[in-house]
Order: C-alpha cells, then structure tokens, then sequence
C-alpha cells in the first residue's frame, strides 16, 4: 500500500472514531446525583439579560422572523419589543409575573391584566407563566421533580445523558461535558415541550448559549430566539418594566381567561354634586 493509499485508509477509519471529549478541569463525571449538582448551579449564573436578537415563529397560524429587543430578569420581569423588517414596532410585552401589559401596534390598543399564561399567549403562541419564560430565556432549563436519575455518556455526540425520572414520566438532558449546561431537553411521557440551546459563548467567567429553540409538539409550534448584541448580569433598569399605557392609546382590561373586562360603572351623581 503507497503512502496515499495509506493516508486515505487512515482518514477513512478516524471518521468513524469518536472525537475525544473534552471534561473540562474536573475530568469526566460519574455520579448522576453530581451532574445534576453542577449543573444546577451552572445554569444559576446568568439572573439578568439585556439586547437584540432574532426572534423565528414557526405555527399553524404562520411563520416569520422578526427582530427584537429584549429585557428579563428573574424571577419574572420581562420586556420584549418586536420590530417588522423596516424596523417599525409591531408589539411591546411587558410583565413584572404579576400582570402583563401588551401594547398591539397595528391595533393600537394597549392590553392589560393578570400575568396569565393563556394572557401571555397573546404575543408569544406558547402557553407558559412569565417566571418559566425568563428562565428559559437566561438558559435555565425547568427540570422535572425527579425521584430517580441516570447518567450514560454518548460518546458519538460527545455529551452528557443525564436522565430524570418521576412516576411514568421521564426528562432526558443532553449536557456539555466541559460547560455543563444543558444543550437539549426532552420530556417523555407528559405532556411538554422540548428545549435546545446551542452557540454557546464564553464571557469573561460567563458560559452562555445565544441560540434558543423551543419545541411544543402538540400545538404544532416552535420558537427561535438568536441574541445578536446582549449584555449579562447588569443592573436591570426597572423602568423597562413600567406597566402603564403608552400615552393617548386605549386600554383595554381583560380577565385571567383573556376576555375584556367592562368598564367599571361609576356610582350615580349625588344631588347637588
């Protein structure tokens, strides 16, 4: 066998080798119980976010890419600013977890009321409390209360299989061995959506994912969150929380449900008033 003959031989056979995976200072990890330690505290350090980014919608009422503006801080403080492709405001969302204000531009009506999921699913086609959509967005994955874990290596992908299991139902974690922070969620057995974080970026002490996707098979709909230009862990400005209406624009309340709620009636004028 010649030298290039030889070369192509070994090129061939590497391609199917696994690649070696890199475990970070601490070496590979064993104990299920541990993963889930570290991991746990590693999806804690992001708590505030604050830039632009891409936001894809993908449903059966339509699909597009907008930009926006975005603002969380946990527990559940939330603003996110769509803009069209000329750059023109299509809707604001605030929320504080408590109530949510929703400014619809091309109504030009302002919606407030109880931060609801089936409230939020207004701006958002995806029913989730405002705490569990800040979460997800600072890359903390929600886990399911596990009375049992188990811990496999898939050395192909070069990832962690940290799965939880509770009664019947089970959540399968795909985490980056070096980082140790999750890269795919999947719930089995339940109903749920799926998860997955990708471009993970290294700032100063910082690991965090700018791509975000979140899969909810039963209504048919994903979402894709890409942050373009953000800043980590900086003071929040409280006023971008600010719930009240844009001025000169109609309020309209609505209940938990979503429904609009009637004006409140005024007691009849006192004689002499």
């Amino acid at each position: 066998m010649n030298r290039a003959a030889a070369a192509i031989f070994l090129v061939i056979i590497c391609s199917g080798c696994p690649k070696r995976i890199d475990f970070g200072p601490n070496g590979q990890i064993t104990r299920a119980e541990e993963l889930f330690r570290l991991t746990s505290a590693a999806q804690d350090r992001v708590a505030t976010l604050q830039g632009d980014g891409k936001l894809r919608v993908e449903s059966p009422q339509g699909s597009g890419t907008v930009s926006v503006y975005l603002a969380a801080s946990r527990p559940g403080l939330l603003r996110v600013e769509m803009f069209d492709f000329f750059n023109r405001p299509i809707a604001v969302l605030v929320t504080d977890g408590q109530r949510f204000g929703l400014f619809q531009a091309q109504e030009n009506k302002f919606y407030q009321g109880p931060a609801t999921p089936r409230n939020l699913s207004r701006f958002l086609p995806i029913s989730l409390p405002s705490q569990e959509l800040v979460s997800i967005m600072l890359g903390k994955v929600p886990f399911i209360p596990a009375e049992r874990m188990t811990l496999a290596l898939d050395s192909r992908e070069g990832l962690y299989v940290l799965t939880l299991h509770k009664d019947s139902v089970t959540q399968v974690l795909h985490i980056h061995p070096r980082y140790l922070l999750v890269t795919r969620s999947e719930v089995r057995g339940a109903p749920a959506y799926g998860l997955e974080y990708d471009h993970f970026k290294e700032r100063g002490e910082l690991v965090f994912p700018h791509e975000v996707k979140l899969v909810a098979p039963t209504s048919d709909t994903s979402l894709g969150l890409r942050y373009t230009d953000i800043t980590l862990n900086e003071s929040p400005d409280l006023t971008l929380f600010d719930l009240s209406a844009p001025e000169g624009v109609p309020v309209v309340e609505v209940d938990e449900g979503g429904q609009a709620l009637p004006p409140v009636a005024l007691p009849p004028t006192s004689p002499g008033s």
